[in-house]
């Protein structure tokens, strides 16, 4: 967190285009106001009592929503803080909202003793709001009171008020992406032996079947097609073009109590492709890479596809673990949806509500009438709990129990209700050594590892880079609107000569970028990024060694993020695991 005592006052900045009536801010900005509301009541005795208020802004700065000492209030809408105003010009510059915004972590502004004599005095602290799912700012919370010294307590109390709004937020998530798959699962007789692809209202894929997944392979597209944007802008409601065989009408809103939850795509039934050898078309086999290591991972889940094991899948972050999980609930018949959930990157109370649900008030801000959990909507589907060897132990035990018997319960309910769920678990972790180390339930390892798939690291199947990338760059096409760029002279022996420790996601990311910065009809050794390419810009040492240029960018990322890593990996682009293999080959604590 960071104190600032500006000196500018008089500077101002180029007036903007308000252009947004409030009512059509506040509609936009609907999910922000819900997560607020209880949190910044629940604040409103504590501001009364110190004379302060607290004011939630968008991202942009305009003010949504105020709570506090009423006093208080008023003298700030004398400021031109009010609601419906966009925080005022001539103080946006020198203020905590735009401070946050541009350091991305909490920060606090007092008056400098230079301050014009005009001016009135006030502590600022201001805190981020981010889209818990990803990462996206949403907007700040402020907390103001008169006076011009420095307030430490403020400052922690913006933050964790700050996080309590973005836990409300992924509830909220949480429980309409339950609903919007009850609501399209509702009647699957509309579209019988079609595909279904679900789109969340912000566009992001939630669902796709097996046979959605025939259909782009029986015109030869790639899984990510359905990120494009010709399909973000359907989604969205835009116009532009798309595809001739693609119809607008195939597009369905889902939608609950006028509230639009989001999009059902409902395709015609196609007869699967075949491939040259006869053998029917499978998710599976249209997984990319051919090397010894792929193929009999390939063949084991194949194997494994149709029956109702439980099924865990080993192997480093970043192989692909969740594409392989999704292609065996797709090569088993796909009927009922396929739902990933991380089981390491949510705390322990939100994580035992995604999975189990909960009662009509169970806890403070649960939603009337309660919530289904992800084991409830994925019944007669595919639950993935991804990073596994992260879930507490206590929820470990109730994982086992909904193991054995089918029976779940909702949290604060002794209702028993049962849910048939297949479970395919992941992890880059030694359950073994964990359990030995009193970290995982050993009996839990045995139920879940009836069938083990072990996935190799990138580093293991150097041969199936350049299919990779060239699959890649047709992703990254489609996914941009951008014209498809081949690899040129030395890029494939470039890109087998990384050593890929973040492997088949870093070869991913990678690629992304030498599209977008490429500026030649192919994509040349020049275009490489520089610990791909191996060009460290280096110091004037000239020998600073590479681990030295990540272990900078470990710590810039978590001091950043004032030492939350779930978000120091999100803004590093790398699995929470990743990141915590990273800090322990640097010698790091995660604390």
């Amino acid at each position: 967190m960071t104190v600032l005592a500006p000196t500018n006052w008089n500077r101002t900045l180029t007036t903007k285009e308000w252009t947004k009536p409030l009512a059509v801010q506040q509609h936009r900005c609907a999910d922000l106001l819900e997560a607020a509301r209880p949190v910044l009541s629940q604040l409103g005795e504590v501001l009364v009592k110190a004379g302060a208020i607290a004011l939630l802004t968008d991202a942009e700065g305009l003010i949504l929503m105020a709570e506090g000492d009423p006093e208080t209030i008023e003298r700030a809408r004398a400021s031109g803080l009010a609601v419906g105003s966009p925080w005022p010009e001539d103080k946006f510059a020198s203020s905590a909202v735009s401070a946050t915004l541009a350091a991305g972590k909490p920060v606090q502004l007092c008056p400098h003793d230079r301050a014009p004599a005009a001016f009135t005095p006030w502590t600022c602290s201001a805190a981020v709001i981010r889209d818990p799912v990803d990462g996206e700012t949403l907007g700040v919370l402020d907390l103001s009171r008169p006076g011009g010294e420095p307030n430490s307590y403020c400052l922690t109390l913006v933050a964790a008020e700050a996080q309590r709004i973005e836990t409300n937020l992924a509830k909220l998530d949480a429980e309409r992406h339950t609903k919007l798959l009850s609501l399209a699962f509702s009647d699957t007789r509309r579209w019988m032996d079609g595909g279904v692809v679900i789109f969340d209202p912000r566009g992001r894929l939630v669902h796709v079947n097996r046979h959605a997944a025939c259909f782009l392979a029986d015109r030869r597209l790639p899984a990510d097609f359905w990120q494009s944007q010709a399909i973000l802008r359907v989604v969205a409601g835009e116009e532009g073009g798309i595809p001739d065989w693609l119809r607008r009408d195939w597009f369905m809103p889902i939608v609950d109590d006028d509230r639009r939850l989001g999009t059902l795509l409902v395709l015609p039934a196609v007869t699967p492709a075949k491939p040259a050898d006869g053998r029917p078309c499978s998710p599976l086999r249209r997984i990319v890479g051919e090397s010894p290591a792929m193929q009999t991972a390939k063949a084991r889940a194949e194997h494994l596809a149709g029956m109702a094991l439980p099924v865990l899948l080993l192997g480093p972050t970043g192989a692909g673990k969740e594409v392989f999980a999704q292609a065996i609930h797709e090569s088993g018949g796909g009927k009922g949806p396929f739902l990933p959930i991380n089981c390491g990157a949510m705390s322990r109370d939100l994580l035992a509500a995604e999975l189990f649900g909960y009662a009509d008030g169970a806890f403070t801000g649960a939603r009337r009438g309660g919530m289904a959990g992800k084991f409830e909507a994925a019944d007669g589907g595919t639950l993935f709990l991804d990073e596994i060897g992260e879930m507490p132990l206590d929820l470990q035990a109730h994982l086992l129990r909904v193991l054995d018997d089918g029976v779940i319960y909702r949290v604060g309910e002794s209702k028993p209700r049962r849910a048939k769920v297949r479970i395919i678990a992941a992890t880059n972790r030694d359950l073994k050594a964990e359990a030995a180390a009193g970290r995982f339930r050993l009996d839990l390892f045995y139920r879940l590892a009836v069938a083990q798939i072990t996935l190799p690291s990138l580093d293991e199947r150097r041969e199936d880079i350049p299919a990779l990338a060239a699959h890649f760059i047709r992703l990254a096409a489609l996914k941009y609107g951008i014209p498809e760029k081949p690899l040129g002279p030395g890029v494939a022996e470039a890109l087998q000569a990384h050593d890929w420790p973040g492997n088949v996601r870093e070869l991913r990311n990678a690629i992304e970028s030498m599209m977008a910065f490429a500026t030649g009809p192919a994509l040349s050794v020049a275009d490489l990024p520089e610990d791909v390419a191996g060009r460290p810009d280096v110091g004037p040492q000239g020998d600073i060694a590479l681990k030295d240029y990540e272990l900078t960018a470990l710590k810039n990322a978590i001091d950043a993020e004032h030492g939350n890593l779930t978000r120091a990996a999100v803004r590093l682009g790398i699995a929470k695991s990743t990141l915590y293999e990273k800090l322990k080959r640097h010698g790091l604590s995660r604390g």
